[in-house]
């Protein structure tokens, strides 16, 4: 037996054994949970010390099951190395509903060394309200290294998790579900490489410095660390040699996806028998401030089939257009210089694109806020968040609306798109600071030692920052349909139901629907499975349910930090998935930049083999209910 396992490590390049897993020249941790507190290999201490955990039984032999208060530790030094890895394990849920877990689950987490409090874990559901769906790997909150996709658990089945990192000029972090990558973390750089600075909690959240008790619910087995990162196919390999049903768990990826597309699609059509539906193409680029630019964003957009073009023209770092009230964006000077003094780009994108039936939204990222770009220092003080501005000064609310509302006034614009509108944390600022004592009579900084006794943020704190995004939300709004009775305003955002813990930025668009003052509800889900189980439930609430848009993605991030075209099939399944699981406002797709002839051909020759035309279900078509 000895022999046919080492044969088969070294068939699988050293990876892993068919069945449970053994040791490997690459392994520093290896614990398949047989020996209840002592690990079966380490580099460093073998020692598991157990917090009320228990000898379960595992997917092989012995397991250990861990629950609220109970989990286990095990010692970082020497049996994982910080500066690269691949740590594994497999985990079944005691959850009562594992598909929606309904509040957060840890599966294990720790504390970085790097002055900040930074911590690392792997968490289904996390901060976000409770039911989100999500599962987030938090590599270095401090360097925001972070991934997360809805994941669906199946109670009672052993799942596998693989979790690679490594640092070097920039940190990059990989996460794996069942063999299948889930996602990759952005590439953020870093100076030095944090030592940790707490054990490996197992099964707790106590890695982190706001630890709340979430706890895993259920049983581990075969945790592994090796001191080397796995590529994509290694990992996968790795699963499928421990998991028999490895075919009927992959066949199962795209099962909820599959059933929705069986149904038939019957569109709205006008009276000539034309679709009528808004497809929506973002573009954070600006590439179509030029002629030439313009001209192809526009003739690709008419190739793929959609309607509706939403152009970023704010990025908080100066206007894409030639505006009145501020210079134009840091980069953008000699492009415009070679275009000609006369020349507006945004003008010339709406008359193409009107001439070619499609309608323009601009888009602005709100309350971002670029540190070095000069003519918002006034907006950015110390203790505003990170990348925004102050949105508790009232000096840079005005700003931002009428700039929005000069273009709403400008030109011949069919809607305008609100990004960022968030505050992006809590503000310490002097005059954020200020404001609360004179809202309240009360410290902010106090009260944000005051959680609600469900650990929820303190109610105070949470009006606070809703109100304040809302004035700009509603002053928009109310401006841009007094220029343009008939304009659509829309949202990006991530919304909650109301029963859920509260964000605490500000973005309140399940309000912002319900009070009528935005169209369109576009929730950012860019990954491949979404989370349709949480928008179902929105929609239900929503007295206009059609106000709610699923914005899907069509990029993947690959190993390497860059960015690449997703499959076209996948984006044209994911797009006809909205189609008919989400009627009303139409659909859209998040970004131009990964737009590339195979995912044309896909939506082409799928959801949009015909033409249409935009159609809106406006806020007005309904009474909104307070």
């Amino acid at each position: 037996m000895l022999l046919f396992r080492s044969l088969a490590v070294f068939l699988l390049w050293g990876v892993v054994s068919i069945g449970e897993p053994v040791c490997t020249p690459h392994t520093l941790y290896l614990d398949n949970f047989n020996l209840p507190r002592q690990a079966d290999f380490a580099a460093g201490n073998p020692a598991v010390t157990l917090h009320g955990a228990v000898p379960a039984p595992g997917k092989w032999g012995q397991g250990l099951r861990v629950g609220p208060g109970r989990y286990a530790t095990i010692a970082a030094e020497g049996n994982l190395l910080p500066r690269r890895g691949t740590l594994m394990f497999w985990f079944k849920s005691d959850w009562p509903d594992a598909n929606r877990p309904g509040r957060s689950h840890t599966f294990f987490s720790w504390g970085w060394n790097d002055g900040k409090s930074g911590y690392c874990t792997l968490s289904a559901g996390w901060w976000e309200p409770a039911g989100a769906n999500r599962t987030y790997l938090v590599f270095e909150n401090q360097l925001y290294c972070h991934v997360s996709d809805v994941i669906d658990y199946r109670r009672g089945e052993w799942t596998h998790f693989a979790v690679t990192w490594e640092f070097g000029d920039r940190l990059t972090a990989a996460f794996y579900i069942n063999g299948r990558r889930i996602g990759v973390t952005p590439r953020r750089a870093c100076k030095t490489v944090p030592s940790l600075s707490t054990p490996i909690f197992l099964g707790s959240d106590r890695g982190t410095p706001m630890a709340a008790g979430r706890s895993a619910d259920g049983v581990f087995d075969a945790i592994q660390i090796l001191d080397r990162v796995l590529d994509t196919r290694e990992v996968r390999d790795v699963f499928r040699a421990e998991e028999p049903k490895w075919r009927e768990i992959e066949a199962r990826r795209f099962a909820w996806l599959n059933e929705v597309l069986k149904q038939p699609w019957t569109p709205k059509r006008d009276a000539d028998g034309r679709v009528l539906e808004s497809r929506a193409l973002l573009d954070e680029s600006y590439g179509w401030a030029t002629r030439q630019g313009a001209q192809a964003a526009v003739d690709k957009l008419a190739r793929a089939g959609f309607n509706v073009f939403i152009p970023c023209v704010w990025h908080g770092r100066g206007a894409r257009w030639p505006s009145k009230l501020t210079p134009v964006e840091t980069g953008l000077e000699k492009t415009l210089e070679r275009e000609g003094e006369e020349f507006d780009g945004l003008a010339n994108l709406v008359r193409l694109c009107h001439a070619r039936g499609i309608e323009v939204h601009p888009w602005f990222c709100v309350c971002y806020g670029d540190r070095n770009w000069q003519p918002l220092a006034s907006f950015i003080e110390p203790g505003t968040p990170k990348g925004a501005c102050e949105a508790h000064n009232p000096a840079f609310r005005k700003f931002i609306v009428e700039l929005m509302l000069e273009v709403v006034r400008r030109y011949d614009v069919d809607g305008i798109n609100l990004d960022y509108i968030r505050t992006k944390g809590v503000s310490k600022s002097r005059t954020a600071l200020e404001a609360y004592r004179k809202r309240f009579g009360a410290d902010l900084l106090e009260d944000l030692k005051k959680p609600r006794a469900n650990g929820w943020p303190n109610a105070r704190i949470v009006q606070f920052q809703n109100d304040a995004i809302a004035d700009i939300v509603r002053r928009v709004s109310d401006g841009a349909r007094a220029i343009r009775p008939n304009i659509i305003i829309s949202i990006d955002g991530h919304p909650s139901l109301p029963d859920e813990r509260p964000g605490i930025q500000g973005r309140d668009g399940f309000r912002w629907a319900r009070e009528g003052w935005i169209d369109v509800l576009y929730s950012m889900d860019y990954g491949t499975q979404l989370a349709w189980h949480k928008y179902d439930a929105i929609r239900k609430l929503l007295h206009r349910p059609s106000a709610l848009v699923v914005l899907c993605g069509n990029y993947e991030r690959l190993p390497n930090g860059a960015v690449g075209p997703r499959d076209g099939e996948i984006v044209a399944k994911l797009i006809a998935f909205c189609q008919r699981k989400f009627p009303g406002n139409g659909v859209a797709l998040y970004w131009l930049g990964s737009l590339d002839d195979a995912q044309i051909r896909a939506l082409r020759a799928g959801p949009f083999k015909e033409p249409a035309r935009p159609f809106w279900v406006r806020a007005d078509s309904a009474t909104p209910s307070r």
